[in-house]
């Protein structure tokens, strides 16, 4: 049995032939674009995507003569995809990290707290959902607004173009801000408040369900078998997170990468939670993944690395070496601002405790544990929910750095296991297939067969409670370059009017 998965990623796009327990066969990449046609606007040509799509299909054909599928895939960066009533896609797809809709979130906040909303959708207003986007083309596009029939996510256009099929999924919705995470239905207050029809949404179908069969055209043109079940799959960022084996409760995932997400399963909505963190629904029936978006991490390496010329792996001996606290180098490593759970978005990077005899791999292992201190910082909020997980599954390039997973774990005193797989949202992808035709097994027991841990990292007792000072200390750090911050745009902005 095997399945072909399609992924659409921030940086590239690949397709991968997965076969019947998870192992990776083959898999093909290519670049994906992002329009930047305006600062704060982020935006994906549709047709150009699924041009690109296309062509990573075909490849994977070519590599293997004669294949068939048991189930096609696909996941993709949270995006939305404006139709209209014939199913034509009326301008660029608005992905995730465009900012365009700030003052609409204001808009929004006026109406709602920032309480009131998270306890209805699970999240806090911001730019990133869809809702205050919708607003902003009512504003600024009316034109193009009313002709809106269906709005889809990036994802779901994919799909659409597989098999004909207009559908979207329960994750979607959940990071649209008109969703009642909690009842599991689009909630008619801030539909109401905000003047958005309800029509506007087809209805959300779990991941594991069949979106539609590859018609006969997409099959004509891509040389697929008519008929071959396209799944409905999920965003990337949770599909990621059931690759990496976040099904059962008490167990959490990192997927590390340019930047972090840490979630975790509540087998039921918790009544107490923090609305610095994000609240999703889960795939099986009355669960949900609650966590968060952190700030940049391996992005943040990365720029050190280059600012240095230096490398982590290079150096990781050398790293690993150092005590706690890395000689008394504090870094805060949101770059481009900080999430949850400080949701500090318009914060910068800090660097504190510099001496003369501080060396690279000082400045390396800073950052990692200034991640990791932010991570702390969401794992302590998730205990003030009664949520404490026992053990962390880390996936995605930040995984195969062992000193790292080491700070993890001793910083956060429980076991740290890297998984075997390196494509987790592709095996997450390829697990909703199997779920989908296999209805006699659970995912939790597909993924049971299918997930291996590679590597485990143990706490060290001594070095545990030193990170937990460390990490009371950084809180206050963060703090400190927040007011900091506040304090020196406001003289720049005095100065800036004064010439």
């Amino acid at each position: 049995m095997n399945f072909l998965v399609i992924d659409v990623g921030t940086s590239s796009c690949r397709a991968a032939v997965i076969a019947g327990k998870g192992e990776i066969q083959s898999q093909s990449r290519g670049p994906v674009r992002i329009d930047h046609p305006r600062p704060s606007f982020a935006e994906i040509d549709t047709d150009r995507l699924w041009l690109a799509v296309q062509k990573l299909i075909r490849s994977e054909i070519e590599k293997h003569p004669g294949i068939t599928f048991a189930a096609i895939g696909v996941s993709a960066m949270l995006g939305y995809v404006f139709l209209d009533k014939a199913g034509r896609s009326l301008m660029p797809a608005v992905i995730y990290s465009d900012n365009r809709a700030t003052a609409e979130t204001n808009e929004i906040r006026r109406l709602f707290t920032d309480e009131t909303f998270f306890a209805i959708t699970g999240r806090r207003p911001s730019p990133l959902l869809l809702a205050p986007k919708i607003k902003w083309l009512a504003k600024h596009r009316p034109d193009t607004a009313k002709k809106i029939a269906y709005i889809i996510g990036l994802k779901d256009d994919i799909i659409r173009r597989l098999s004909g099929h207009i559908q979207t999924d329960v994750t979607h919705l959940d990071y649209s801000g008109v969703y009642n995470v909690r009842k599991g239905k689009l909630e008619s207050d801030i539909l109401d408040a905000l003047n958005i029809k309800p029509n506007l949404f087809p209805a959300p179908a779990s991941a594991t369900a069949i979106a539609g069969p590859v018609s006969v055209e997409a099959a004509a043109k891509l040389g697929l078998l008519q008929g071959t079940p396209v799944i409905a799959g999920s965003s990337d960022g949770t599909t990621a997170m059931y690759g990496a084996g976040v099904l059962e409760e008490r167990t959490a995932a990192l997927v590390s990468g340019t930047t972090d997400v840490v979630m975790m399963v509540a087998a039921s909505a918790p009544r107490h939670i923090n609305n610095a963190l994000c609240l999703n629904s889960g795939m099986m029936p009355g669960s949900y993944l609650i966590g968060g978006p952190l700030g940049l991490s391996g992005g943040a390496l990365q720029y050190f690395e280059r600012l240095l010329q230096a490398s982590a792996s290079g150096l990781e001996e050398k790293i690993d070496a150092l005590p706690p606290g890395s000689n008394g180098l504090f870094v805060l490593p949101g770059l481009t601002g900080e999430r949850s759970p400080y949701w500090m978005e318009d914060l910068t990077g800090t660097i504190t405790g510099l001496t003369p005899d501080h060396k690279s791999q000082h400045f390396l292992r800073a950052v990692m544990e200034g991640c990791v201190f932010r991570m702390l910082g969401l794992l302590d909020t998730l205990s003030q929910g009664q949520l404490q997980p026992k053990a962390l599954n880390v996936v995605g390039g930040g995984a195969n750095i062992d000193v790292w997973n080491r700070i993890r774990s001793d910083a956060s005193g429980f076991e740290v296991r890297k998984l075997a797989v390196t494509e987790a949202t592709s095996l997450g992808t390829a697990l909703f297939c199997k779920a989908g035709l296999d209805k006699n097994r659970s995912l939790i027991e597909i993924a049971d067969e299918w997930i291996d841990v590679d590597k485990r990292f143990k706490p060290h007792k001594k070095r545990t409670g030193i990170y937990k000072e460390l990490a009371r200390r950084f809180e206050a750090h963060i703090q400190f370059s927040r007011n900091l911050y506040l304090a020196q745009g406001k003289i720049l902005k005095k100065k800036a009017n004064a010439s």
